[in-house]
């Protein structure tokens, strides 16, 4: 039964609420992980001058990549979209935008005054990809497009409120890496140890005086978790000792899962809690 509120325009052929609507827009906060620097890295969009006729909103300001939601997509299918056509990142392989190897919903931001042209409530997102796939070139709408290292974002001039969505995203990400190894979204399908460990640290940031997940202990606690696995490779072309090579097994993390996981980060080392 429909409320007594809609009314059917037979015009547009159409149900329509006699309620007033704000406006709803999807945002998604990029990281990714660069292997020259060590460093966890967010995709920022510089937003260039408003096109005729439209009110100016932060022009020159770095934002987050994102978009208002069409008349028949879900926030997801939103997301979705403007990451392939509004990121500037393309692979490198073809001309795909970017399509996350994670991505989950963060938060939905509503304050009134977050956006001058009008009432816009937005749904945060936040996202891993492999960052070596992607090369940046020019998207649909966006200036300029550049990745930052998470601890210089506080430093650029943000539009909107997306300085407080990155933040609650860099939380979450903490958070989630503790009792979910999305951290190896950011990594090759084959990878060091050091490279797993330097994943952890990236994100976790742990204070200088705090010598968290030391670089001895590191591997034999992850393998002791039973999803990461050796697979007989080692890294070729170095002139020094050849590092292994260890993947993510799946099937033995939906395994672990059951039993109950989380990586407990403390003082001086990983500590598994079952």
């Amino acid at each position: 039964m429909l409320f007594r509120s809609m009314k059917y325009n037979e015009k547009t052929q159409m149900y329509e609420s006699k309620y007033w609507h704000p406006a709803l827009t999807t945002d998604a906060v990029i990281f990714g992980f660069d292997k020259d620097d060590s460093s966890l890295q967010i995709l920022l969009i510089k937003r260039g001058k408003a096109k005729k006729g439209e009110i100016p909103a932060f022009e020159g300001y770095w934002a987050l990549p994102g978009g208002f939601i069409q008349k028949d997509e879900s926030t997801d299918d939103c997301v979705k979209r403007e990451l392939m056509e509004e990121s500037s990142m393309k692979l490198f392989d073809n001309d795909k935008g970017i399509e996350p190897e994670f991505l989950e919903q963060l938060k939905t931001y509503s304050g009134k005054n977050r956006d001058p042209r009008e009432y816009v409530a937005t749904v945060a997102y936040y996202a891993l990809v492999k960052k070596d796939k992607y090369a940046i070139k020019g998207g649909d709408d966006a200036a300029e497009a550049r990745w930052f290292p998470v601890d210089k974002v506080s430093e650029l001039q943000l539009a909107f409120d997306h300085a407080q969505i990155i933040q609650d995203a860099i939380e979450r990400l903490r958070e989630k890496i503790h009792f979910e190894p999305i951290g190896f979204n950011l990594l090759d399908d084959m990878f060091t140890m050091p490279q797993l460990h330097k994943i952890y640290l990236a994100i976790l940031n742990p204070p200088e005086n705090a010598p968290i997940c030391d670089r001895r202990n590191f591997p034999k606690k992850m393998l002791k978790l039973g999803y990461i696995k050796e697979t007989q490779k080692k890294v070729q072309g170095t002139p020094y000792k050849q590092p292994k090579l260890f993947s993510f097994v799946p099937e033995a993390y939906e395994a672990a899962k059951k039993i109950g996981m989380r990586l407990e980060i403390g003082r001086a080392s990983c500590r598994e809690r079952v």
